[in-house]
């Protein structure tokens, strides 16, 4: 080799070891100035709501998905909730702000704040919808939440807001607002909101949710589909469709993913707000059972439909096994002709170590491949609470299945071994476990079938690459950790001099001695494996507080043990008092 390529080799692998080394820094900072550990919240914290909690005198609100957040504005000895509804419960107010979460609802009076409910909320001049629950915070992209989350960790940022909930301001005028219907809807009698957003030419006095339909008949309101008396909507969207009173939205079991609308005047179908294709219609559901399936299909004569969620796209397969055979679904997703019985099963396929995941789920339509008469299918009676039923075709016996696949239940038809066994199906007080153990003792077997059509969403490539690099990173941050402790760096937590108490950090902070009250040590139960962590905080004579910052006595990935933890306080708190600078702890 060259002398010259090698020179390249070389100062290429510099690189990347440097990179690879800022990296893992970047992640130690995040790892160990992160998040503070708010285990002990749910014990020693005082509950508002289901939303807001008062914890060491400081004012936290949960967003579900992120956690809790440090509400830093709010007053703790005015802050309240100002209605208890389930739907209200995530507004309240102090004396100074109102907040929507943990965030302020700028120019609106906590004063005169009322709910109106459905999440809208009112001081008499400005009216705002905070939704109930939260969603992704679009202006947060994945890279700006890992950097963001990095200066967290370096006491330089907030904690990234990867959830939030929702705030809309609704226009002002001399009308009042007022909820409509039960589907997150408002209205001053001329402008109407869905979820906070204006509904484009709805009428207030006509418009309603459209009917729900499940699988047992019954009916219920659609909370996403409305209509007035010309328009019809999915969430805020204007689809492009007459309203009619024929047109309802279908409740697949266990599938709810996606939301559909059928319009049966044109025999036409929707997705949330995607249209299938005009030219195949008229299309009927198969099914609304979604015990052993991963697809909701659609038939027409054209062939079968089904909705992608990865590609988010109506697809369609050629054949249609229904078709023209004259079908009737005798049981969930189990289909009879007197000739054929079809019926539906899952299948999933997982990555290995190498390449961990789900790569992809597939729905199959089967054919019964068994030794009966098509024609001699007897019921013999249900498995109480809907968790199956038993067939019988000759002197065989079948367990045909309704659990499905949330309920560990993978297979649709199962073989049943003898009198006995049918006995206990029949037992009207079966539980769910003793027919799953009935599968694993093989007192019912899966019966054989042959597949007629798979349908199948790939979920995600390969990413091997991506594996690597957590590999990588993992065994860079071990490894400085490793020469830390080897060459006998383990940082104290803070410095003293005679006359200030320094944080060490990267990015140092100092507190003169005579402006501090005490140093409150915070002793918790790691969160990730056994052991204990700590963090301290510096309060001030002000009333003031710092941030808590997170300390270890060692340099190292696994958790201190208690001995070892409260040892090192001890030896803080010694160093403290030399100082004349009070301290305690709290477990």
């Amino acid at each position: 080799m060259k002398e010259g390529n090698i020179k390249v080799i070389k100062v290429t692998g510099i690189l990347f070891f440097i990179a690879l080394f800022a990296v893992t820094i970047l992640l130690l900072i995040g790892e160990f100035g992160g998040e503070p550990n708010l285990s002990n919240l749910y014990r020693d914290g005082k509950e508002i709501n289901g939303v807001f909690t008062n914890y060491n005198n400081q004012i936290y609100a949960v967003v579900p998905s992120s956690g809790y957040y440090l509400i830093k504005e709010a007053d703790v000895a005015s802050f309240r909730e100002i209605d208890e509804h389930i739907s209200n419960r995530q507004f309240a107010v102090d004396k100074n702000n109102a907040y929507c979460g943990n965030r302020i609802v700028e120019g609106f009076d906590p004063a005169t704040a009322k709910a109106l409910g459905e999440g809208y909320f009112t001081d008499g001049k400005a009216t705002c919808y905070c939704a109930p629950m939260s969603v992704s915070n679009n202006d947060l992209s994945g890279v700006a939440f890992v950097l963001e989350k990095i200066l967290y960790g370096a006491g330089l940022a907030d904690k990234p807001q990867r959830d939030i909930y929702p705030l809309q301001f609704l226009q002002e005028g001399n009308s009042v607002y007022t909820p409509l219907l039960e589907a997150r809807v408002a209205t001053n009698g001329k402008l109407v909101y869905y979820q906070g957003e204006l509904l484009p030419k709805a009428s207030p006095f006509s418009l309603r949710q459209l009917p729900l339909l499940y699988n047992d008949g019954d009916i219920r309101h659609s909370f996403v589909y409305l209509a007035d008396d010309k328009h019809v909507y999915y969430k805020n969207d204007l689809l492009p469709l007459q309203a009619n009173k024929e047109l309802h939205a279908l409740a697949f079991d266990a599938q709810n993913q996606e939301n559909y609308l059928i319009d049966p005047k044109k025999d036409m179908v929707y997705v949330n707000e995607i249209p299938f294709d005009k030219s195949y219609a008229p299309y009927k559901e198969l099914s609304l059972h979604g015990g052993h399936i991963f697809h909701s299909f659609f038939l027409s004569k054209s062939g079968i439909f089904y909705y992608d969620t990865v590609q988010k796209k109506v697809m369609r397969l050629d054949e249609n096994p229904f078709n023209g055979a004259d079908f009737k679904e005798i049981e969930p997703l189990i289909f009879s002709n007197n000739k054929r019985l079809l019926y539906l099963e899952t299948s999933e396929h997982w990555g290995g170590r190498r390449d961990p995941g789900l790569k992809s789920q597939s729905t199959h339509i089967y054919q019964l491949d068994e030794p009966v008469d098509p024609a001699a299918w007897q019921r013999v009676g249900p498995v109480s609470y809907n968790f199956g039923a038993v067939w019988k075709n000759g002197a065989d016996y079948f367990y045909f299945d309704q659990l499905g696949n949330n309920q560990g239940v993978r297979r649709a038809i199962y073989r049943v071994a003898d009198q006995n066994t049918v006995d206990k199906l029949l037992d009207k007080d079966i539980r769910t476990d003793a027919i799953r153990e009935l599968i694993r003792n093989d007192k019912m077997t899966p019966v054989k079938g042959k597949e007629v059509l798979e349908v199948k969403t790939v979920h995600r490539e390969n990413n091997y690459w991506f594996i690597w690099v957590i590999l990588s990173l993992t065994l860079g941050v071990r490894g400085v950790l490793w020469l830390l402790r080897k060459t006998g760096v383990n940082p104290q937590p803070f410095t003293m001099t005679y006359k200030q108490l320094q944080i060490n950090s990267l990015w140092p902070k100092r507190y003169a001695l005579s402006d501090i009250d005490e140093v409150v040590f915070f002793v918790e139960t790691a969160v990730r494996q056994p052991g204990y962590s700590g963090r301290f905080q510096v309060a001030l004579k002000n009333g003031d507080y710092s941030r808590k910052y997170m300390f270890a006595s060692q340099m190292r990935l696994k958790a201190d043990t208690k001995d070892e933890f409260e040892l090192y306080i001890a030896d803080l708190q010694h160093t403290l008092t030399s100082y004349k600078v009070k301290s305690r702890v709290v477990y």
